[in-house]
C-alpha cells in the first residue's frame, strides 16, 4: 500500500484540525496522527520561569521521538501501532461539521490518485515544522494561520483541552505569557502574518525552507476556501 503523509501544521486555533478533518471526510483511507497527543506528562511539561505557568507551547513539552517513530510506524505498515490510542479525538473544538454535502461532493470530484491502494496519513500538528526529525518525514506540508489579534480570541473562546492526565483550562494572560511567544520563536522561517507582528521578514534561507508549503492564511479566508486552497495544491 501506498502512503501519502500531509502535515498539517499551524498556530493554537488557526483551523489546522478542521482542515485535517475535512481533508479525512474526502479521501477513501485515511489516518490522522495528532501532536497533541504526544505531549509528555503533565509532570515533565516546563515550567515557564517568568510566569511560574506550566509551558506546553514550548517544543520541550513534546516528545518527537516518540511522534516521529509513530509516523514511520504508519508509513511503513499501513496501520497504526498496536494500543494506540488518541485523546485529541475527544476534542470537538474544529469547524469540520460546517462543511455542507455539496461542498465535500465538489472536492471529492478533485480528488486523483486516491484509490483502495492508496493510505492518506494526515499529520495534525502545532509544531511539524520546528523539528527535522518530523518535517522530513512529511510529503506535503501545510501551514494553517492568522493574525495575532485572531488567534487571540479563538484561544480564549475555547474551553480547554484534554491532556495525558487530564485537562488544560488556560489561566489569565496565558496566551500573551506563553502560547503567542512560543509560536513566534518556533516558526521565524514561516512566511505568515505572525512575521508581519514581529516586523521582519524571511531570509532567503528561510525561504528556501518553505518552497512547496501552502500557506492558509484564515484571516483572509472562510472554511470553503481554506479547503480549495488545500485541495487544489494537494490534487491540482
Amino acid at each position: 500500500m501506498r502512503v501519502i503523509t500531509v502535515g498539517i501544521s499551524g498556530a493554537s486555533c488557526s483551523g489546522k484540525t478542521t482542515i485535517t478533518r475535512v481533508l479525512q471526510q474526502l479521501v477513501k483511507q485515511s489516518i490522522i496522527i495528532y501532536q497533541d497527543d504526544y505531549f509528555r506528562p503533565d509532570q515533565l511539561v516546563p515550567i515557564d520561569p517568568t510566569t511560574q505557568l506550566a509551558n506546553w507551547d514550548c517544543p520541550e513539552a513534546l516528545d518527537f521521538d516518540r511522534f516521529a517513530s509513530t509516523i514511520q510506524y504508519v508509513q511503513q505498515h499501513g496501520c497504526l501501532p498496536a494500543g494506540y490510542h488518541s485523546n485529541e479525538v475527544s476534542n470537538t473544538h474544529d469547524g469540520s461539521t460546517l462543511v455542507t454535502n455539496d461542498q465535500l461532493a465538489q472536492w471529492k470530484h478533485q480528488l486523483v490518485n486516491d484509490d483502495d491502494n492508496t493510505l492518506w496519513l494526515f499529520v495534525d500538528g502545532f509544531m511539524l515544522l520546528s523539528d527535522p526529525k518530523v518535517t522530513d518525514l512529511l510529503d506535503h506540508k501545510v501551514f494553517v494561520t492568522a493574525s495575532y489579534d485572531t488567534l487571540k480570541q479563538r484561544r480564549q473562546d475555547r474551553q480547554g483541552y484534554h491532556t495525558l492526565e487530564g485537562y488544560w483550562v488556560d489561566p489569565p494572560g496565558y496566551f500573551d505569557a506563553i502560547v503567542w511567544p512560543e509560536f513566534l520563536r518556533a516558526h521565524q522561517h514561516v512566511p505568515g502574518p505572525h512575521q508581519q507582528h514581529q516586523q521582519q521578514q524571511p531570509s532567503s534561507e528561510e525561504e528556501s525552507h518553505s518552497r512547496g508549503l501552502v500557506v492558509v492564511n484564515t484571516d483572509l479566508l472562510d472554511i470553503p476556501q481554506s479547503l480549495d486552497k488545500v485541495v487544489n495544491a494537494l490534487w491540482s
